[in-house]
């Protein structure tokens, strides 16, 4: 921690000295290169005043003389003077350099880094016989000025490296003062209020603090202080309410698991009634075919009697035998037609009471599946006023448990005949599917009573039940939901208005596993 804090002010320090630094560097240096331009042009016309005379009268003493002055600026490296003659070259006539060791001597320049060449005419600006100036506006010659940057450069990087030198002692000495002022005024009383926050985690009993500084530190140990005592005070609270809370767990605990036990009870109760019910509701169903069946069947036992005994006493007329034919043929027939009839509605029952009682997956047609479903379920509307209807695709087949179906389709239906209607309405349930890729859509439509809007999200919860009174356990719908979204790998959602009554709409996919919700 001490180290982190002085290293992390001391770069503060640093860069804050380090901005200073080079701000002054870049004035100074705009300083500079302004003063170097400057120099430049004045050079320049110095030399094209004073180089004027010398040239229209070839005096090179007095040019070499001029040069030499001039080069005792730093910032000059070298002059050369030409002087120019009408359709001939450029004629040499004045030249000073500066070597490498800064030395002037005549002769060409040496190349070097960090250079500006300025060239300029020179004109005759020398008096005539009348004293008037000869200044002719075609140049006589030109001076090729070369200026060198190094002592800039030089300048600048000595005045660079003094400030980084004087950065490098101010951040020693600055650092050593901050890591004594930090260590006795901060980091000490940090790393103690750390030790015992440590200790505070560890035990929250386990004692105050005591700083002598009445600075911030020492009201933040203040309130050191307090947490730690108002944590103990909690701390013995909080023990006692655990125990009471496991207490109270243990006993919640005992409880659900009798209430899963209950819902477990009550589910196979509800399945098991709703298969009585069917068997009930068949049973009847059948009775009728059944009992045609019999009368038709006694009718031509009695009617074969009286022929045979005909037979046997006095011969039989042609006519009576007719008779007998045609009334065996009608009976017959009318046995075959209830027999069929009674095999339909014991195979119907029988394969849905399989299916929901075995929950075996297969693949089936729901069309005729469906079919059968209703069938099994007409003993619980033929008495009412209630028509029930469906409407399918006949080629659809489904790969699932059918019997899981079966059940969601007689909850919905018998939850609207029983919750939507009361005794002598007139109404309709209708179950419409379709298919949407790889989906089947299953809508269940009662003409019924609405369900409140302060219901309508809670029809699924479990025991929820507006018909307690009349012995409704409220599993119905929430054992579909459970089927159709944990089973069937699908979605189930309700609604229920004035325009289009009341509808639940179940998604499921074809194959089960595919396309899963």
């Amino acid at each position: 921690m001490r180290t982190k804090i002085s290293l992390l002010l001391l770069f503060f320090m640093t860069t804050v000295l380090l901005g200073s630094g080079m701000f002054s560097y870049y004035s100074l240096r705009d300083t500079l290169e302004g003063q170097f331009e400057m120099r430049k042009t004045e050079v320049g016309k110095r030399l094209q005043v004073s180089l004027s005379a010398p040239a229209w009268f070839w005096d090179k003493e007095t040019a070499a003389s001029i040069l030499d002055g001039e080069l005792a600026s730093s910032e000059v490296h070298s002059i050369q003077a030409y002087l120019l003659r009408r359709g001939e070259t450029p004629l040499f006539f004045a030249s000073r350099a500066r070597n490498s060791d800064g030395v002037i001597a005549q002769g060409p320049t040496e190349e070097i880094s960090g250079v500006d060449v300025l060239r300029l005419p020179i004109y005759n600006l020398t008096a005539d016989g009348s004293g008037q100036a000869a200044n002719s506006s075609s140049p006589i010659g030109y001076v090729l000025i070369t200026f060198s940057r190094l002592w800039v450069d030089q300048f600048l990087a000595k005045l660079l490296r003094n400030r980084f030198i004087e950065i490098g002692i101010l951040d020693l000495i600055l650092g050593v003062l901050l890591f004594l002022v930090l260590s006795r005024m901060v980091i000490n009383p940090l790393a103690e209020l750390s030790h015992a926050f440590k200790a505070l985690a560890d035990n929250p009993q386990g004692g105050e603090i005591n700083i002598e500084q009445r600075d911030e530190f020492g009201e933040v140990v203040i309130a050191f202080n307090q947490i730690e005592r108002r944590l103990a005070s909690d701390l013995n609270r909080r023990r006692e309410a655990e125990a009471k809370l496991q207490a109270s767990n243990e006993e919640l605990t005992q409880a659900l698991d009798n209430l899963k036990l209950m819902q477990d009870s009550l589910i196979q109760s509800e399945k098991f009634a709703s298969l009585g019910s069917l068997v009930a509701g068949v049973a009847h169903e059948i009775n009728t075919p059944v009992g045609i069946t019999v009368t038709a069947a006694s009718f031509l036992v009695e009617e074969t009697h009286k022929i045979d005994g005909l037979m046997k006493s006095q011969g039989i007329r042609k006519s009576e035998m007719m008779e007998f034919i045609n009334a065996a043929l009608e009976g017959s027939q009318l046995i075959l037609n209830n027999a069929e009839r009674a095999a339909h509605l014991i195979n119907s029952f029988k394969q849905v009471a399989v299916d929901e009682m075995s929950e075996v997956r297969r693949v089936f047609n729901l069309f005729q599946y469906l079919d059968e479903v209703l069938t099994s379920l007409r003993p619980k509307y033929k008495a009412t006023k209630i028509f029930v209807g469906y409407t399918c695709p006949a080629g659809l087949e489904m790969d699932t448990y059918p019997g899981l179906l079966a059940q969601v389709l007689t909850n919905l239906i018998t939850n609207a005949l029983v919750h939507g209607f009361d005794e002598g309405d007139v109404g309709e349930v209708k179950v419409k599917v379709s298919e949407e890729a790889q989906w089947v859509i299953v809508e269940c439509f009662n003409s019924g009573k609405l369900i409140p809007k302060e219901a309508l999200g809670k029809v699924f919860e479990p025991f929820f039940t507006t018909r307690r009174a009349k012995g409704g356990t409220g599993l119905g719908l929430n054992i579909v939901f459970n089927i159709v979204t944990q089973r069937l790998g699908g979605t189930i959602r309700v609604s229920s208005d004035e325009e289009q009554g009341t509808r639940f709409v179940v998604r499921i996919p074809r194959v089960l596993g595919e396309n899963s919700a």
